[in-house]
């Protein structure tokens, strides 16, 4: 079964268990790095629901998963959302009073997101990456919601592309902070023991946010990549996620190629999809910036 025959299929047995009251519809998802299927299940007086991505269950599907077990799956999925939404407020994010300050910046690779870039505000920023923006709207433990900001909600908030990045960047410091930290300082916090915490400094240090919440954008940030140069003498950037950066004191760029090559399988093996920023390393000198 192809996946569009899988996608009717599903269809056919939500709209058999649901019975009336319910209209289903799928639609396509420009996602970071991603184009997924989503689906929509809106009951009656209902006026908003999140998507449910179907790319996993086509993935269980194509793996063995019996087809009952996959439709019970998406439907426990759906009663999960109803039962713990995210708090997000969809009237209150018509009004620019409400979403002004929650509103931060995120880097996302402007090469593997060309289509998506069409439909949002964005600038560019170096080589490989572009500025975009999206809105933070609700807390549940330790998992955040946002949203993307796209263009049509720039005429609803009566605001230009430019005023709203340069106050999402505002925000993003206000907001989030700094985190940055030599990797066994890291390292020593995910496993602690005393024997990490006599460690020496290993040469690279992580750059991120507070929340650890796309933490890249954190380069941006000109004044902590100058005073770092002027700590440590200049340096690659490796953009590991779109959550972090990593900071390598180094005296020259004779080994960015090697350092670029290692990115590249690292984000094919270890980052997932939706999360990978950049495709290669770049130089930082102390005396004159990114070098490109």
């Amino acid at each position: 079964m192809d996946r569009k025959a899988m996608k009717q299929s599903i269809m056919e047995a939500l709209s058999r268990k649901l019975g009336d009251g319910y209209h289903i519809s799928f639609r396509q998802v420009l996602k970071t790095n991603q184009k997924l299927d989503g689906l929509t299940i809106l009951r009656d007086g209902s006026c908003i629901s999140p998507s449910i991505y179907l790319d996993p269950f086509y993935a269980d599907l194509e793996n063995g998963a019996s087809f009952d077990d996959v439709i019970n799956e998406i439907l426990r999925g759906y009663d999960s959302i109803k039962m713990h939404p995210n708090h997000f407020n969809a009237a209150a994010v018509k009004n620019f009073s409400y979403t002004k300050g929650r509103l931060y910046v995120e880097l996302i690779n402007r090469h593997l997101n060309m289509e998506l870039l069409q439909d949002i505000p964005h600038s560019m920023f170096l080589d490989d990456f572009a500025v975009t923006v999206r809105c933070l709207v609700g807390t549940q433990g330790a998992e955040t919601a946002s949203f993307l900001v796209h263009n049509s909600l720039l005429d609803m908030w009566h605001i230009e592309k430019d005023a709203l990045l340069s106050l999402a960047l505002q925000n993003t410091r206000e907001l989030l902070g700094i985190d940055l930290r030599n990797m066994r300082e890291v390292l020593a916090g995910l496993c602690p023991s005393p024997r990490a915490s006599r460690t020496a400094d290993m040469p690279m240090w992580v750059m991120t946010n507070k929340q650890k919440l796309s933490g890249a954008s954190t380069v941006l940030f000109s004044d902590i990549l100058e005073d770092f140069a002027e700590k440590h003498g200049n340096f690659y950037v490796i953009f590991s996620s779109v959550h972090e950066a990593l900071l390598v004191p180094t005296p020259d760029s004779s080994d960015i190629d090697t350092i670029t090559q290692i990115n590249q399988q690292v984000n094919a093996t270890q980052v997932q999809e939706g999360e990978i920023l950049g495709t290669k390393a770049y130089y930082y000198s102390k005396d004159t910036g990114f070098i490109l």
